[in-house]
C-alpha cells in the first residue's frame, strides 16, 4: 500500500504559509472561517482572538488561537 500524495498550490498555500509564519510553537493558529466552523457547526471548541495577519494579495485576515482543554479550564492564554 502506498502513501497518498497531495498537491497544493495557489492561494491556499500562500494563506497557510502566512498563518504558519505568524504562529507560535505549540499553538494552533486558525482563520475566522475555521473558528466559526469549530465553534458554531461542530461545537465544543473554544478560541481566542489572535489579531490580524497581513497576507499578500488579501490584506489583513483576522485570526484566532485554538485553545487546548487545559487553557480552557485554567484560563491559560496569552
Amino acid at each position: 500500500m502506498t502513501m497518498p500524495r497531495y498537491c497544493l498550490f495557489g492561494d491556499t498555500v500562500n494563506t497557510a504559509s502566512r498563518m504558519e509564519s505568524n504562529g507560535k510553537p505549540g499553538r494552533v493558529h486558525i482563520s475566522t472561517d475555521t473558528m466559526k466552523f469549530l465553534t458554531e457547526v461542530i461545537g465544543g471548541y473554544k478560541c481566542e482572538y489572535r489579531g490580524e495577519v497581513m497576507v499578500k494579495g488579501k490584506g489583513a485576515l483576522e485570526t484566532y488561537w485554538l485553545l487546548t482543554p487545559e487553557e480552557q479550564e485554567n484560563g491559560l492564554t496569552e
